[in-house]
């Protein structure tokens, strides 16, 4: 099968997911343990509880901003072994048709675990040292933008 395909498939599940507030869901398309790169450290999550706060930060942060839609667009997917596909895209969050901020780039990893593509590394550009992640970090550039929009 097509890596771009499987990739966008995963980011569809996984962002429909997040809105809805679906953290089984969620959950159950990471692998673990997780690895998380930020632009300042390399973070590990092991168990499924310790995923919680930033599902539940991310989640309720897209609601407080009216978030209407979740889009990750893939650019790029390609197999780097037989069960593992690394792909980059664009987020982009819209509240009622508007964009809420200019899409970011973020990259992943995904395996096949038991047949089932599931992520296993992430790599964002915001800036975070510990896990969890908080909305504010979450939301930082985010709402930086929208501040200065509405100065």
């Amino acid at each position: 099968m097509n890596p771009l395909t499987i990739y966008q498939d995963a980011l569809n599940a996984v962002s429909e997911a997040i809105l809805a507030g679906d953290f089984d869901t969620y959950a159950a398309m990471i692998d673990l343990p997780y690895l998380i790169h930020t632009a300042t450290a390399d973070l590990l999550v092991s168990t499924v509880a310790d995923l919680r706060p930033t599902f539940d930060a991310l989640s309720q942060g897209l609601k407080a901003r009216g978030v209407t839609h979740y889009e990750r667009v893939s650019r790029a997917a390609d197999y780097v072994a037989r069960d593992r596909i690394e792909g980059w895209h664009h987020t982009h969050m819209l509240a009622g048709g508007a964009p809420l901020a200019c899409a970011h780039v973020s990259r992943h990893t995904l395996v096949r675990r038991d047949g089932h593509w599931l992520f296993s590394e992430a790599h964002y550009t915001l800036t975070a040292k510990r896990w969890p992640l908080t909305e504010e970090q979450l939301f930082a550039q985010i709402d930086a933008a929208t501040h200065a929009g509405a100065s």
